[in-house]
Parts: structure tokens; C-alpha cells; sequence
């Protein structure tokens, strides 16, 4: 006879979804509505199925508990790994099938890897990460084109000129090539476009990078050595 037909493994079984409220420890469904088991989170060699600490042991449902085996593909403990724009709606979500432009690569210990949607990141890592860093990449883009396109650049002495957060912003075209320089810090790299070196000028104010490097140099906004 099976260990989990008898009597005590029957009893210890009951206790455990009693001490647990009566669902499912991982998706909160209540025994009316789903079938609940007792997962074991450890195994010990040699012990009966009901010779465990209460605390070993806990109430799932039968599809979570089939999940936490590896079984089917897990609803919950997932990890955000990293993310891609595609650019367009050319990625497909692998744990609903939809298309998506943003690629979430999340990981669990019982399956590996997979690549989902934003939707689907949140919901399977309990979180609002990816719908939080979308709506920044959008705001940021947003930003940045409205920059590149403001009609406060202005052309003076045949360089293109903007102020911006206090700071200055002159480009100059030489050679086919356009120049930066933002508070009289001029960069020799070459941009290929005026937009690339709109687009640069932007970035490193946005981001901070302009103001770690002038404190890092003792600089203040208006040029001077402290």
C-alpha cells in the first residue's frame, strides 16, 4: 500500500492545508475552487511522507505543485535577468505567444530561462519592473527627441547653440564631421550627424555623466576653478 493512501499521511495532509488556511501557500486559490496537495520542500532519506516538520511542508494547488517540480512552467519565483528593444513587433512572448518589441529575459531555478513581454515579465516576477523601465525608456525618448528638434537651437558664428540645464551647448561642423563642446569642454570625437551630436549632448546631461565629471575636476556651472 502506498505511503500516501494511509491514514497518517491523510491526517498530516489535512493538518498542514488546515495550518495554511485552506489554499494554495502560492497562487492564494481556495480548496473550493482548486485541488490542494502538501509539497514537501525538502526530502529526508528515510523518513515517512508525515514524519516532517509543519514548517517543511506547505499547500499548493495542483498546478503550482506540479510547477514547483518542474513539471509545467512556473507562475511564480521568477528573476529578471536582462532586456532587449527589438524595435519593433518582431519577438514573440514564450510564455503567451504574443508579439512584442521589448524582450524580458527572466530565469527560474526549476525551468531556466525564457523570453517574455512586459505584461508578462511583471506578472511572472511579481513585480512592476518592466512596465516601469518601458514607461522610462519612453519618457527618455521622448525627451531626447524633443531636444533634438527644439526650436531653441539656434546658428551662431556658423555653429548650431542651445543652453540646457545651465550649460551651454555649441556644435560645429568641420570636415563633413560635427564637434561637440558643452561649458567650453571640448570633445574631439567626430559624430557623423548633427543629430548624433545633439543626441550625445543630451545624454550627458540627462544622465548626470556632465556633472560627476565637472565636480570630479572641481568645476562649477559658470566655469571658474574652486
Amino acid at each position: 500500500m502506498s505511503l500516501y493512501r494511509k491514514n497518517q499521511w491523510k491526517e498530516f495532509r489535512d493538518e498542514i492545508i488546515e495550518l495554511d488556511g485552506n489554499k494554495c501557500t502560492k497562487c492564494g486559490r481556495h480548496k473550493n475552487e482548486v485541488i490542494l496537495q502538501v509539497h514537501h520542500k525538502k526530502y529526508i532519506k528515510g523518513r515517512k511522507p508525515w514524519e516532517y516538520p509543519t514548517e517543511d511542508c506547505q499547500t499548493l494547488c495542483k498546478g503550482c505543485h506540479a510547477a514547483e517540480h518542474g513539471l509545467i512552467k512556473p507562475q511564480f519565483g521568477w528573476e529578471y535577468i536582462g532586456d532587449e528593444d527589438l524595435e519593433d513587433l518582431i519577438g514573440t512572448c514564450e510564455n503567451c505567444g504574443s508579439s512584442v518589441r521589448y524582450i524580458f529575459v527572466i530565469y527560474h531555478e526549476k525551468w531556466g530561462t525564457i523570453e517574455v513581454g512586459t505584461y508578462c515579465c511583471d506578472k511572472l516576477t511579481d513585480s512592476t519592473f518592466a512596465s516601469n523601465l518601458i514607461e522610462s525608456q519612453t519618457s527618455f525618448k521622448g525627451r531626447k527627441e524633443r531636444f533634438i528638434s527644439s526650436k531653441r537651437w539656434k546658428i551662431r558664428n556658423g555653429c548650431f547653440t542651445i543652453k540646457q540645464s545651465h550649460f551651454e551647448i555649441e556644435i560645429r561642423e568641420y570636415c563633413t564631421f560635427f564637434y561637440l563642446k558643452i561649458h567650453d569642454l571640448e570633445s574631439t570625437t567626430p559624430y557623423e550627424s548633427l543629430n548624433d551630436a545633439k543626441s550625445k549632448a543630451f545624454d550627458v546631461i540627462e544622465n548626470g555623466e556632465l556633472i560627476k565629471f565637472l565636480q570630479s575636476k572641481k568645476i562649477d556651472f559658470i566655469g571658474k576653478k574652486r
